[in-house]
């Protein structure tokens, strides 16, 4: 290549050196120094056949439609001998013409686990910026490339290191892509802080180009194998802890026939299926590091892998039938959970000592081209017998001795590739650990680990919130950041992931040989916790999951092994469900487009997406803070609009059909500043679209409802408030020159304001206002800590919403139930919220001047520092309204920022349509 030009953008680029290079056996072939023998050219490809005396290479250019960037791969058409080893590729050795003003490289980066993991990856490929806003994007289809630069000249090398025979074909490189775009002046912040952090102060945004990151994301998008043609909707058992359920006695099918009726009842189409079935396999007989090896393969998983269960031929035991059938008649297929590196027999070449923390332990390595064949015929031929729906695959390791990792990695690529084109449209679900290889490694999958490492409460630090369906949406959402925008995912990979995961461990107490006596956690085999359905967080995961990754709608613990929450999981709820995972379907190729417009979640401010295309689309928030908080948001290209016209906003959620208006005129233009404030832990969210100019409609900006307009009165009806606030309505008339006698809101006569087409309404809502923030104030300190105080007034409303939740959830709740915080809803706790908080942190309060024992709260529900999310105090029994005092001390030892506040929990906005005038 010479020069390469984007015909979108115009950006143009000119080279003044195109090179490769590729060592085979220890000898170092580069193309300056091969004769080139012929070019084979055709309007979309490029073919450079070079060689050698007795060597030979083609270079090979391309361009699709829709394609921003030209491919390049090389082929070795000529070896000298049958078996070869590849050591090195350098796919591009480019000079450009113009000096690089800035190169950036994004590689191996897992903020989610705390720090970078000791992988073998290394760089997935180069941002390159070049005066005038030209970017150009260079990449490797895989994540082991070292990026080199020298003046304006850059490098892109790996190292395969790699064995091949010609009896396999063509040795082909991975392909490697050049685009070049236009540069936006928007970046994302350098680092992720996580979400459950005190942000720290000046946390810039002085990282990748958005231009970057949509670069990369169209490439990867190019490149899907079998793209799926719907969103995904997955039910992954094994959150609801089904390894309990045994499935070889009828009670433990009856149990799990109920958790696959709630899942069709919700729309979902798919279940990750891992009960036990003691017919077929103990816990203890499995060989994997965490004993779940009994479960795998729909619990043929030990017999298949000792080979006395033939894929072909074996057969299928009457209860697994049993179980498919039922969940296909209610419209689910099954998914089966598979690790591929077990150590399957069949041919010992393929196994190698696994590591960890067994040394005797075996694994099936797979650089093994005969293992990666037989891996695939099982796997096709289990598929088509049993009539599941997919796999999940957990398991995979890419660091076994023997070979290199880059050739398990593409012999686990090749797998999945195969695997796909023989059986276009399964679920592919995939865990650990491939999917922190980066997206060439997702090209076949349905989607990577939905929260990028285990989902279980003590397998990442919570953010503070006293509901585990939030501090798990909260995580999701970091961890969609990161997929979306460190990871280049498309959205149609991109994991979501609802509720969330039951606890597996409880804490016992165990001697000592010197007599003390100390608690340590145990994993419970049997049942252990059906019950743990967050009545007041799921649809907030719900919001979260679809604003973030609407593709991809993995579902965790729902109603079903627990009787009562089965009985009592309302057709209301399950309808409002199956409802916005219709809407991923309706809305799907508007999602394609979501994007990040704010940072990732975080303490102390709001969080969102927006998905729009041909300027509509849809804009999700969320305020994962106690406390209310605002965003500013810009109606521009930074959302995805293009069209320099006017917007109507419109939301959704949580007063569907709201329509949001400007101050003063209704309608929003194109770079206008929209401030939108959210209740706390809340998400909202909205419609945009172009504004038709040319309507007579009458509008109602700031409450759901209609306005109707004639012969100077106007009335307005269907509007709803939060009980004790006040909005200012705005009309919109059909036309100037209307002049406004009487206004009617709900039947009662009003106040109001015309100023030309527009009339302002003053409205109330009936009823007594409640803060869950108690405003606090700092009076000094003493030998209890930072003492601060405060009052609050609870309304009797607030009681009568615990006693409805009551009747319509009348779980007969256990003590053990009592100690988890997001059970037993109609209590009213009230939260003290930290964060960074430590459970060895002293914290103490006083009620009406008597001291309460502040109960310490775990996302684990057990005992467990890392997952200690604050502290509360039940106060269902305090008195209605009349006024209370309080008294709060902390440790002297916080830092600015880090106490959040005292807030109450489990009480939900309530709405009413009776109204009161204002002023006078």
């Amino acid at each position: 290549m010479s020069a390469i030009t984007d015909l979108k953008s115009g950006v143009t680029l000119r080279l003044l050196e195109d090179g490769s290079l590729i060592s085979v056996n220890g000898e170092i072939f580069r193309s300056t120094e091969l004769e080139l023998r012929r070019i084979e050219a055709t309007s979309n490809r490029a073919v450079y056949h070079y060689a050698g005396s007795a060597f030979g290479l083609d270079v090979i250019y391309e361009v699709e439609p829709g394609w921003h960037f030209v491919s390049k791969r090389i082929v070795l058409k000529r070896v000298p001998s049958n078996r070869f080893h590849v050591s090195r590729i350098e796919l591009f050795r480019l000079a450009f013409q113009d000096e690089i003003s800035e190169l950036l490289v994004p590689g191996t980066y897992t903020p989610h686990l705390g720090g970078t993991p000791r992988l073998p990856t290394r760089e997935y490929g180069a941002f390159l910026r070049f005066p005038g806003g030209r970017g150009a994007l260079l990449v490797v289809q895989n994540p082991y490339l070292t990026v080199h630069r020298q003046g304006r000249t850059v490098n892109l090398s790996y190292e395969p290191e790699m064995d091949w025979q010609r009896s396999y074909g063509e040795f082909v490189s991975d392909r490697g892509c050049f685009g070049i775009y236009s540069l936006s002046g928007r970046h994302l912040p350098r680092a992720m802080v996580p979400e459950w952090r005190l942000p720290p102060p000046g946390s810039g945004v002085d990282g990748y180009d958005v231009a970057e990151v949509e670069a990369f994301t169209a490439c990867v998008r190019a490149f899907l194998i079998d793209p799926p043609k719907r969103p995904s909707r997955v039910l992954v058992g094994w959150t609801l802890n089904d390894y309990q359920i045994d499935i070889a006695t009828p009670q433990g099918r009856e149990e799990y026939k109920r958790v696959i009726d709630t899942a069709a009842d919700l729309g979902i189409t798919h279940l990750l299926f891992a009960p036990s079935d003691s017919n077929l396999a103990r816990r203890e007989d499995s060989v994997d590091d965490w004993k779940w090896e009994y479960v795998l393969w729909l619990g043929l998983g030990q017999k298949i892998r000792r080979g006395e269960w033939d894929v072909r031929s074996g057969p299928i035991p009457p209860e697994v039938q049993e179980m498919i059938a039922y969940a296909r008649s209610k419209g689910i297929r099954l998914l089966a959970y598979v690790y591929p590196s077990l150590p399957f027999v069949g041919n010992p070449e393929w196994i190698v000592p696994a590591g960890g923390r067994n040394a005797e332990a075996k694994a099936a390595t797979l650089a093994s081209r005969e293992f990666q064949d037989h891996l695939v015929d099982m796997l096709v031929t289990f598929a088509k017998r049993t009539g599941i729906g997919g796999y999940s695959f957990d398991y995979t390791f890419m660091t076994y001795p023997g070979s290199s990792s880059y050739a398990q990695w593409w012999g686990w690529r090749r797998v999945m590739e195969r695997l796909r084109r023989a059986l276009p449209g399964i679920v592919i679900d995939g865990r650990q650990s491939y999917h922190l290889y980066g997206p060439w490694s997702w090209l076949a999958g349905t989607y990577p680990h939905p929260t990028g490492n285990d989902e279980q409460p003590e397998s990442f630090t919570p953010f503070p919130d006293l509901h585990f369906d939030r501090v798990s949406a909260n995580r999701q959402r970091y961890v969609a950041y990161w997929y979306r925008n460190f990871m280049f995912a498309p959205t149609e990979v991109l994991p979501g992931y609802i509720t969330h995961q039951t606890e597996r461990s409880r804490n016992v107490k165990r001697t000592l040989a010197d007599g003390r006596t100390i608690e340590v956690a145990e994993f419970v085999p049997d049942a252990y916790r059906r019950r743990d359905w967050d009545y007041l967080g799921w649809k907030y995961s719900l919001l979260s999951s679809i604003g973030t990754a609407g593709w991809n709608n993995v579902v965790n613990m729902i109603p079903g092994r627990d009787a009562e929450e089965y009985e009592h999981f309302s057709e209301e709820d399950k309808r409002w469900f199956r409802r916005w995972l219709d809407w991923t379907e309706e809305n799907k190729e508007t999602l394609r487009h979501t994007r990040s417009i704010t940072g990732p979640p975080m303490i102390g401010r709001v969080d969102g997406t927006a998905a729009i295309d041909k300027d509509h689309g849809f804009i999700f928030l969320f305020n994962p803070n106690y406390k209310r908080t605002s965003i500013t948001l810009r109606l521009d290209e930074s959302l995805g609009l293009s069209e320099r016209g006017r917007y109507l906003l419109r939301e959704l959620e949580p007063l569907a059909g709201m329509l949001v208006g400007k101050p003063g005129s209704g309608v929003w233009d194109y770079g206008d500043a929209v401030e939108l404030e959210l209740a706390g832990t809340s998400a909202r969210v909205l419609e945009i679209a172009p504004a038709d100019e040319r309507s007579r409609e009458t509008l109602l900006f700031g409450a759901p409802g209609e306005a109707r307009f004639s012969q100077g009165r106007l009335v307005i009806t269907g509007v709803r408030g939060e009980v004790g606030s006040s909005v200012e309505l705005l009309v919109r008339l059909p036309e100037e020159g209307s002049p406004v006698r009487e206004v009617m809101v709900n039947g009662e006569k009003m106040r109001f304001a015309q100023r030309g087409r527009f009339v302002a309404v003053p409205v109330r809502f009936r009823g007594a206002a409640f803060s869950r923030q108690i405003e606090l104030k700092e009076v000094g300190m003493d030998a209890c800590g930072a003492h601060m105080v405060g009052s609050f007034t609870i309304p009797g409303r607030v009681f009568e919403q615990l006693a409805r939740r009551r009747a319509r959830w009348p779980i007969r709740w256990t003590r053990e139930d009592l100690e988890t915080t997001w059970l037993v809803p109609e209590r009213l706790l009230l939260f003290v919220q930290m964060a960074e908080p430590k459970d060895e942190m002293v914290v103490s309060l006083k009620l009406d001047g008597r001291p309460l024992e502040l109960k310490r709260a775990y996302s684990s529900v057990r005992v467990h520092g890392p997952s200690f999310v604050g502290w509360y105090v039940d106060l269902s029994q305090i008195a209605p309204d009349r006024e209370h005092s309080v008294e709060l001390w902390l440790p002297l030892t916080l830092r600015p920022g880090q106490f959040q506040g005292l807030f109450f929990d489990n009480v939900e906005a309530e709405y009413t349509d009776s109204v009161e005038t204002i002023g006078d």
